[in-house]
């Protein structure tokens, strides 16, 4: 049995006249978030952390990593957020880099190029997950590739157009978890965010 916890990085401030890029620190809740976050992931036994290289996502698993200095942590770019790289040979004119700036139909190819590598990634997790014998892996992500990997467990890689329309809430910190056991997938748990359930009147507003 393999159990692979998905993990969305902590809080981020992305109000104007901040940007969305892949340079977004976290806000001091982030960083309460992401300490608390490291603390629930005690009782996981985590074998293995993979996080996107995205500045969000590495203080996440930096308080992790914090609390064990031990543990493999591997970087995977296959699991960052859609971004301008995602758009490359795009037809039109180029956006800027913020999200915030981004038309529909650049979201539109950008998370088709976005779905193609999280589906690699997550399959070349499988094989590492395998050489290691590993049982107990996280995998440190955003909103984005997150919602790949769900709808995918779930069946769902011909919707890749409509990940925008459709959409699995994924609150910030929050814990998702996907269990492989004899040849078969599921979702064990999804968006568990009890550990920060003391913060619901700071985080008002703020998903």
């Amino acid at each position: 049995m393999v159990d692979i916890y998905l993990l969305r990085h902590a809080h981020v401030d992305y109000a104007p006249p901040n940007q969305i890029t892949a340079h977004n620190a976290l806000t001091p809740l982030g960083h309460e978030m992401a300490r608390r976050l490291a603390e629930r992931c005690e009782a996981f036994e985590l074998e293995l952390l993979v996080a996107s290289p995205f500045r969000r996502t590495q203080e996440t698993a930096a308080a992790i990593r914090e609390r064990r200095p031990d543990l493999p942590c591997l970087l995977m770019p296959e699991f960052a957020e859609v971004s301008i790289e995602d758009l490359d040979g795009y037809p039109g004119e180029l956006p800027p880099e913020d999200l915030l700036a981004w038309d529909d139909e650049h979201f539109i190819y950008g998370n088709g190029r976005m779905w193609e590598r999280v589906l690699a990634g997550w399959e070349r997790l499988q094989e590492i997950v395998a050489q290691r014998g590993a049982e107990r892996v996280a995998l440190v992500s955003h909103g984005g590739p997150l919602n790949v990997i769900v709808r995918h467990v779930l069946g769902q890689d011909a919707a890749v157009m409509r990940i925008r329309d459709s959409w699995v809430k994924i609150d910030y910190a929050a814990t998702s978890c996907v269990r492989y056991v004899n040849g078969s997938k599921g979702i064990v748990w999804l968006n568990d965010a009890r550990h920060i359930e003391d913060l619901a009147p700071v985080r008002q507003g703020l998903w």
